[in-house]
Formats: structure tokens, C-alpha cells, sequence
């Protein structure tokens, strides 16, 4: 699974699940081409087939897959920030900026027509405006209250942000006028623009009940919450079905397409489904048999670009011999990450040594990325000497005990998710080379996040992570003591202070200094580590435009069409 803008979770097989760093997770398996040779040779124009409005044909449908129904609408809340749901959001209430390749931002016009800020006495101090047209679904225009509310409750602990990274580090929003906010942060903020990149209706953040529950649940969508090109027009149970019709109140250029499908399926079905043209684009394929096959259709084509996903292992600490910190250390040693990557991609155009992932923050063609994993690379036998200084020894059936306590936990992992399942496979069989018994605990893949890692009923699993713009942004959200997203049960202060000044600093080789020093604590505590990252291969048909591996870039969704023929 992946997630994503706040760091998102990503989602199943190929589905990529963005919580935008803010981070954001999904049910899939993850891989990327990370050199920085590779990433020199993508044409970006190419991989999203950027064609003007003009020569493009008005009508037709896009179909997608998602790999899990959505559990929360409220893409804030701590169940509902995945890629699932991101993917829907950029039609029906994306982003209030343009990223640009290289992940510059801008502001779309659609949404602020004022976009600046400043450094005033020690504090970022950003001015925003609404486009005076722009309306939420509700028919209600956009006003300054929607920016005051977005941020009034960051603190509230009965808010289930899925992260405040960015929304707490606000001192102040002082209204203009009607359509104009002035937002302060506590100290300099350089990711202000992150932390502005869209908000929601103030009626959604009325209270707690309504921010957590109001839009909780496959069919509890609400478009009065969003503003978009596009409008949700149905969700059929039966068929797992979200179907998307232009929103008649879009106040912008109007969208080409009729209609936007999203279905559930089986991750095993996505490339069947493609070659049968039930669907329209398999995104982060992670499979050779999958590429091959979507590359067989005879109106498709694979584009690519660098990805920003990432497959990691994840360890709750709350208890068991996983508390042990030797143990997560053990565990770690004796994980052969290059071989399980090697598996995972086999058969796929990727030199397995360009995505080899050694940091959490930066993918490897970023500035600032350094290899923080070298002292924990795989070595059954510094496992077996640390599992041995800890006091876990080994018994008759080569399984370690300490006290009495069978040193085995469990591995739990959303059913029919191939990729976790080899995963999980092949970490078991290195586990118990060095005593260590970890068994497998299958679930559904629907209720995986919400019942299973959000509640942290689990030891250990595997899923993936879809990152931002914004490497720096969202330590807080993973790791930081008091977010509901921080799987890992661990709080480390040293890691909290790193997020807050990292936040905080100005110099930006300093902040790439600090967050390579709390990537270092994160290896050594063993919170979760990385296996490698993905290389964005998407399958769209050939004449679809607009759309397809966008790396760091966004698009518009009214400007996704098909080329006339």
C-alpha cells in the first residue's frame, strides 16, 4: 500500500496512494528509478504527453483502478490520507498549485490570485487571495474563513490529522478582507507554500465529529467539501465503483473528459483489466508481467519518469520482543534488502543498484541525498552477535528465547498484495537463518490500513510510501511522537527537536545537513527502513494526453483529454 502530500500511503499492486508529505499509504508493492543519470534522460514532456486544449477532443472516458475502498473522504484525517483517495481528489478538489517538473510550485489561478510571502521579524508571513469565482460545492464562494479554519484546529487533540505538519507551525491567519489572508507562521518556515498548498470548507472543520466522521465510509462522500473540475456523481457498492462527472459550478476552463471511473480491483486483475481496455492506466507498475502485458495492448504505451514511492519494512514497537531495540537492530542486519528488491523487480528495465534506497527523506537523483544505511547493511552474523549481547539465545529448534519469550512475532500483510507477500516470504526464510521466527498474518486488504496499521494492531508489515514536492516537510508525520500517523509506536525526542528545526531553519544546506543527522537516528532506532524505490512506470493509451508519469509535476484535470483523431 502506499500513501502520500502530506506523505502519503500508496496504494496496491500499482496503484500509487499519495498523503502528500503529508504522508499517505497503500496496499501495493513500490519501485523507482532513482539514478541521477536516468533522471537526466526522462523528457517530461513526453512522459505526461503535454498536448495544448486545442488539439484535443472534448468527450470520452479515463478509467482507473484503486486498490482499496475509501475509508475516510477527508483527506486530513487520519484514515483517509492515501493515494486512493489523492487520485480522486485531483479531479474533484485538487491542489491550489502547479508543480513544475523540478517541483517549483506556482499558484493556480483557478484558486489564489495572490501567492507571496515574506520575512517579518524572524517569522514567514505569507498573503494569500481567493479567486473571487471560486465556489465549493455548496454553491457557497470560497472566502478567507475557509483559511482561518483550515488552520485553527491543528492543536485540537480531538482532531485525527493525519498530520499537522506545516498546519501547526501557524501562529496566526488575520482576515483582510473577504477573499484575503495574511498567515503567520511561528518562526521562518521555508516550506510555507506546502503548508498553503489547498484547504478545505470551513463547515468541515466545524467540530471534531464532523472533521472525523462526516465524510467516514465508502459511499460518504460529500462534494459540498470540495471544488474542482470534477464532481463525485455516484459511488455503486456492489461494483466498488466511484464515478466522476464535470462539476457543473467549475468556474474554470471546462474539462474535456465526460466521465472519470474509479473501481476496486484485485491487484492481480489490474493488467487483464488494462489489456482489456476495462481500464485506462496501471500508474507504478511493479511487475515484469505486468509491464510486458500492458505494453502489449496495441493502443498503449508505458511513459516513465523517477518516482517518488518508496517500499519499506515498518516495526511497532509497542510490545513483544520488537520493543527490544537489539531486536529491530537483529532484524534489520539479517534483512537482505538488495536480494528482496532484486526479486520484487525482476524482469523490470531498472539497474537494482540505482534503487537501492538508503535514506527516508530524499529519493537518490535529490540534493541531499547520502547513504545513511551502510552501518546497518545486511550481515547474518553482527544480527546473530547482537541478538546474542541482548540475551537471546537460541534452543533445540533454532528459534531464540530470552526469559522464557520466544523471540517471534508476526507479519501482518493486505491479502492478494502480491509484492508484500514475496516480500514477507523472503524475509521470513533470512529471519530464521539467524533464530529469529516471524509468521505470516494475511488480512483483508480493505481493512489493512484502517483496522490493522492505523490502530496499530499489528508487529510488522510492509507497505509503501509515496512522497512530496517537500523531502523536509513531514518528518513530524512518520516519526514525530505525537502523530497519528507515526506507525512505530516509538517516541524519540532528539527526533521531534530535528522535525522542529529542520521546519524552522532558513539555510537549506543546514536543513539537508539536520534531516541527514535525524536519518541517521531513524536507521539506528529502527522505526522502519527502506528496501528501494520505484521508478513511476504508467500505462495509458497512447493517445491520452495531459496525463501519465508526472514525477514531481501536478497537472490540471480539466486538461486531460484525448488527442482528436
Amino acid at each position: 500500500m502506499n500513501i502520500n502530500r502530506r506523505l502519503f500511503l500508496a496504494g496496491s499492486a500499482s496503484a500509487a496512494v499519495m498523503a502528500a508529505l503529508a504522508a499517505c499509504a497503500k496496499n501495493t508493492e513500490s519501485n523507482s528509478n532513482s539514478s541521477a543519470d536516468a533522471n537526466a534522460e526522462i523528457d517530461f514532456d513526453q512522459a505526461m504527453n503535454r498536448q495544448d486544449r486545442s488539439s484535443l477532443q472534448q468527450g470520452g472516458t479515463l478509467n482507473f483502478a484503486i486498490s482499496n475502498t475509501i475509508a475516510n473522504w477527508n483527506y486530513h484525517q487520519a484514515n483517509g490520507v492515501n493515494v486512493n483517495l489523492r487520485n480522486i481528489l485531483d479531479f474533484v478538489s485538487p491542489y491550489f498549485l502547479d508543480w513544475a517538473d523540478d517541483g517549483t510550485p506556482t499558484a493556480n489561478p483557478n484558486f489564489y490570485t495572490t501567492f507571496e510571502a515574506e520575512e517579518v521579524d524572524g517569522k514567514t508571513v505569507a498573503t494569500v487571495a481567493l479567486n473571487e469565482n471560486a465556489v465549493w460545492g455548496n454553491g457557497r464562494h470560497m472566502d478567507s474563513e475557509d483559511i482561518e479554519a483550515f488552520f485553527a484546529h491543528a492543536e485540537d487533540p480531538d482532531y485525527q490529522w493525519a498530520s499537522t505538519d506545516g498546519i501547526a507551525d501557524v501562529e496566526s491567519v488575520e482576515i483582510i478582507d473577504d477573499l484575503t489572508a495574511k498567515v503567520t507562521f511561528k518562526s521562518i518556515f521555508p516550506d510555507w507554500t506546502n503548508a498553503l498548498s489547498g484547504v478545505f470548507a470551513k463547515e468541515l472543520f466545524v467540530d471534531a465529529e464532523t472533521f472525523n466522521e462526516a465524510m467516514a465510509g465508502a459511499g460518504s462522500y460529500n462534494n459540498d467539501y470540495f471544488a474542482g473540475p470534477f464532481k463525485v456523481d455516484s459511488y455503486n457498492e456492489s461494483q466498488q465503483l466511484v464515478t466522476l462527472v464535470p462539476n457543473d459550478l467549475w468556474w474554470g476552463e471546462a474539462p474535456l473528459l465526460d466521465k472519470v471511473t474509479f473501481r476496486v480491483l484485485d491487484p492481480a486483475a489490474e493488467a487483464t483489466s488494462f489489456a482489456n481496455k476495462a481500464i485506462d492506466v496501471i500508474d507504478y507498475i511493479i511487475s515484469a508481467d505486468v509491464y510486458n502485458q500492458a505494453a502489449g495492448r496495441e493502443d498503449a504505451e508505458i511513459r516513465q519518469n523517477f518516482g517518488l514511492q518508496w517500499r519499506h519494512f515498518t516495526i511497532n514497537a509497542a510490545s513483544g520482543p520488537l520493543a527490544d531495540k537489539a531486536v529491530r537492530q537483529a532484524v534489520l542486519r539479517a534483512c537482505d534488502r538488495a536480494a528482496i528488491a532484486s526479486s520484487d523487480l525482476a524482469g523490470l528495465p531498472i539497474e537494482i543498484d540505482d534503487v537501492l534506497l538508503g535514506n527516508h527523506f530524499f529519493m537518490p537523483p535529490q540534493e541531499g541525498y547520502q547513504d545513511n544505511s551502510t552501518e546497518w547493511s545486511y550481515d547474518p552474523d553482527a544480527a546473530k552477535q547482537l541478538l546474542d549481547d541482548a540475551g537471546w539465545v537460541e534452543v533445540s529448534d533454532g528459534v531464540r528465547e530470552k526469559d522464557g519469550q520466544r523471540l517471534s512475532f508476526t507479519f501482518t500483510l493486505p491479502s492478494g498484495t502480491q509484492t508484500t507477500e514475496n516480500e514477507a516470504n523472503l524475509l521470513q526464510s533470512q529471519l530464521s537463518e539467524v533464530g529469529i521466527e516471524m509468521r505470516l498474518d494475511p488480512v483483508d486488504s480493505n481493512n489493512y490500513f484502517p483496522e490493522y496499521i492505523n490502530a496499530k494492531n499489528y508487529e510488522m508489515t510492509a507497505f509503501t510510501w509515496e512522497g512530496t514536492q517537500y523531502p523536509m516537510a513531514n518528518i513530524g508525520q512518520i516519526y514525530g511522537s505525537s502523530s497519528l500517523s507515526n506507525y512505530t509506536s516509538q517516541s524519540i525526542p532528539e527526533i521531534d527537536d530535528y522535525a522542529a528545526k529542520i521546519a524552522s531553519t532558513a539555510d537549506h544546506n543546514e536543513r539537508i545537513r539536520m534531516t541527514n543527522e535525524c536519518d541517521a537516528l531513524i536507521w539506528e532506532n529502527v522505526m522502519n527502513f527502506p528496501i528501494y524505490e520505484r521508478m513511476q512506470f504508467t500505462a495509458v493509451p497512447k493517445n491520452l494526453a495531459n496525463f501519465g508519469a508526472k514525477g514531481l509535476a501536478y497537472f490540471r484535470s480539466e486538461n486531460v483529454g484525448y488527442v482528436s483523431e
